[in-house]
C-alpha cells in the first residue's frame, strides 16, 4: 500500500509538471479583442489523464496545482486562485465520471474501456467550459474589483479559449490512454 501511494504521488507530480510545461512553454496565444489573448494548450490533457489513472485526490490535485504554478510563473497571478478551483473541478468531475459512474479501473472490454475515457474527458472539458469562465469573472469582478466590462470579455475569452483547449485534449487523451492501455497499462492498476 505505501508503495501504491508513493507511485500515485510521483505521477501526480510528473503529471502536474506536465501540465505545467504545455502552458509555459507550449501554449498558442491569439488576439481575442479589448487587449486580451486567448490561450491555446494542451495542459488539459494530463489533468484528464491523471484523473483517469490516479482517481479524484491526485488527479485533481496535479491539474490544479501544475497550473496554478503556471500561472504564477507565466507572470498570470491574478488567474492563479480561479486556476487552481477551475482545474481541480476539472479532474475531479472525469475522475467522478470514469469512476463512480463507469467503474474504469474493473472494466475489461477494450472498446467500453475507450467510450469510458472519451466519455469522461467530454464531461470534464465541458464542464470546464461551463465553470471556469464563470469562476474568473467572479474573482475579477467581485475579489479584485476589476470593471464588469472587462471581467465579462475576460470571462468570455476563457470560454472561447478552453473550449478550442478542450477539443484539442480530449482527442489527445483518447489517443494517449490508448497507447498506454497497450503498453504500460496492460499490468498495472490502482486501487481508486
Amino acid at each position: 500500500m505505501r508503495n501504491e501511494n508513493i507511485m500515485k504521488l510521483t505521477l501526480a507530480g510528473m503529471f502536474a509538471a506536465m501540465a505545467f510545461v504545455c502552458f509555459s512553454y507550449l501554449r498558442i496565444e491569439i488576439p481575442m479583442g479589448g487587449g486580451l489573448t486567448g490561450k491555446i494548450y494542451i495542459g488539459h490533457t494530463f489533468i484528464i489523464l491523471s484523473a483517469l489513472l490516479l482517481g479524484a485526490k491526485y488527479g485533481a490535485l496535479s491539474g490544479a496545482i501544475g497550473l496554478t504554478l503556471a500561472d504564477i510563473l507565466a507572470g498570470y497571478t491574478t488567474s492563479a486562485p480561479p486556476t487552481f478551483l477551475a482545474k481541480f473541478i476539472l479532474g475531479w468531475a472525469v475522475a467522478f465520471v470514469a469512476h463512480k459512474i463507469y467503474h474504469l479501473t474493473t472494466e475489461t472490454s477494450s472498446n467500453k474501456i475507450n467510450r469510458i475515457v472519451l466519455t469522461a474527458a467530454i464531461v470534464g472539458c465541458v464542464l470546464n467550459v461551463l465553470t471556469e469562465p464563470f469562476i474568473r469573472f467572479g474573482f475579477k469582478y467581485f475579489i479584485l474589483g476589476i470593471p464588469y466590462q472587462i471581467a465579462y470579455l475576460s470571462a468570455l475569452n476563457c470560454a472561447v479559449s478552453m473550449a478550442i483547449s478542450g477539443v484539442f485534449s480530449v482527442i489527445l487523451v483518447v489517443l494517449l490512454y490508448k497507447a498506454l492501455e497497450h503498453s504500460v497499462l496492460k499490468n498495472w492498476k490502482f486501487k481508486i
